[in-house]
């Protein structure tokens, strides 16, 4: 019984941690945003594909329901990685979906030039795209067992 009590004390003292993470993450992007020079306001939906706004709400909202039903319910299985991924994923949408709802627009200042492309981004861009290359390279999907501890 003690093993079970320091396991969900643990337990405890991680979710605390991504929750900070995730608190962290978003005010680091607010305020690289608010302190950033050359700013690109970004109307358009991800990649800057002009979707009518009512689908990109609709969209916004079907994809992070849809991970956090997913997430809800795999969270004591997930490894550290994965935890790791997904909070900055859900930090990244976060701080950009309800920037678009507060301002109409997403601030973006990361200028990147690669050859013959050109693409502007903020950090909460960042935080996803790194979410879903450790969800990727991790080692997502092996079989755990049901409470969560160790993997098989």
């Amino acid at each position: 019984m003690e093993n079970f009590d320091n396991h969900k004390k643990s337990e405890s003292k991680k979710n605390w941690l991504f929750a900070f993470l995730f608190v962290l993450l978003v005010a680091i992007d607010q305020l690289s945003k608010a302190s950033a020079r050359n700013i690109f306001i970004n109307k358009q939906f991800a990649f800057s594909l002009p979707l009518p706004v009512f689908l990109m709400y609709a969209i916004y909202f079907t994809v992070l329901a849809g991970l956090a039903y997913y997430v809800a319910k795999h969270y004591r299985v997930f490894s550290a990685a994965e935890r790791w991924a997904f909070a900055l994923i859900f930090a990244g949408a976060l701080s950009n979906v309800v920037e678009r709802i507060v301002l109409g627009y997403v601030r973006d200042f990361i200028y990147i030039i690669f050859y013959h492309w050109v693409g502007v981004y903020n950090l909460a861009d960042g935080y996803i795209i790194l979410g879903i290359l450790i969800l990727i390279w991790s080692p997502f999907g092996k079989k755990r067992r049901p409470d969560g501890i160790g993997v098989n």
